[in-house]
């Protein structure tokens, strides 16, 4: 099982991303296939995809900033964002760091 966890933080109030809408995404045969879709919880995070993925191979998380901020009546210049990274080695943990705004988005990944 891939061990992928999301965590998002809104930068207007400075607090965790509740309820944020994601989708992991693996790619094969050079078309991405949707493999689970979550929500951030209260802490912001997406700790459990399912059993999606698990193997080699190349991934995304798509955060679905466009729906997040209508809720708060904004319309960012970004819809979505996007972090793609690499599963190199089986059981490998995966880290997916987003902090966002309506214009400014910063993504880090890091693996264990």
């Amino acid at each position: 099982m891939l061990n992928v966890i999301a965590e998002a933080l809104e930068s207007v109030h400075g607090r965790s991303a509740v309820g944020l809408n994601a989708r992991l995404e693996s790619l094969l045969d050079n078309e991405w296939v949707l493999l689970a879709e979550r929500r951030t919880d209260e802490e912001g995070r997406i700790d459990e995809w399912g059993h999606a993925g698990g193997h080699r191979g190349v991934y995304r998380i798509v955060f679905d900033v466009d729906r997040y901020f209508a809720g708060l009546g904004l319309t960012p210049r970004y819809p979505e964002v996007s972090a793609t990274f690499r599963a190199s080695e089986e059981g490998a943990g995966h880290r997916v760091t987003l902090t966002f705004s309506p214009h400014r988005y910063a993504a880090v990944l890091s693996s264990s």
